[in-house]
């Protein structure tokens, strides 16, 4: 699909990778192409993106893109130019929450890259970023591992 018009096709494109429940390396160029050359992403949009998220299991791409879209959202397009407002910080954490309360698999990267890009954010997603587990790439080293650093540092 990349390089047909595949707007009148986004929603049912991002339907068919969640129920794939991965989402590969060509989807995430698809969904690159259609946002950066077919439609104006919007709040609608970025709460989809989010959505996707949570349903599948994503390559280490698409961590790098949604938290890059979205922060080009909220910094430069929501409200003015390098500002999270109290209002926009409230949006984006509800959306990164969802209905169940637990953050999107990639909310910590979200908001860093949000708070890397504003010039000035409201309190509110600094304190939800501390709150926030960090989604990692690397395995937890063993037990053993942990308790000879901390050891260590005794």
């Amino acid at each position: 699909m990349l390089g047909d018009k595949m707007y009148p096709y986004f929603e049912e494109y991002l339907h068919s990778v969640a129920e794939a429940r991965r989402i590969e390396i060509e989807d995430v160029r698809a969904i690159r192409c259609v946002l950066d050359e077919e439609v104006a992403t919007d709040r609608s949009i970025i709460e989809t993106l989010i959505d996707l998220d949570r349903s599948v299991e994503g390559c280490p791409e698409w961590r790098d893109f949604l938290s890059e879209t979205i922060a080009d959202f909220v910094v430069w397009v929501e409200g003015p130019l390098g500002e999270v407002t109290a209002e926009t910080s409230a949006w984006l954490i509800a959306a990164l929450r969802g209905p169940s309360g637990v953050p999107a698999p990639s909310a910590a990267s979200v908001v860093h890259a949000v708070i890397t890009q504003a010039e000035e954010t409201h309190s509110s997603l600094s304190l939800f970023a501390l709150s926030t587990p960090c989604a990692s790439s690397w395995t937890r080293p063993s037990t053993a591992a942990w308790e000879r650093s901390a050891d260590f540092v005794m």
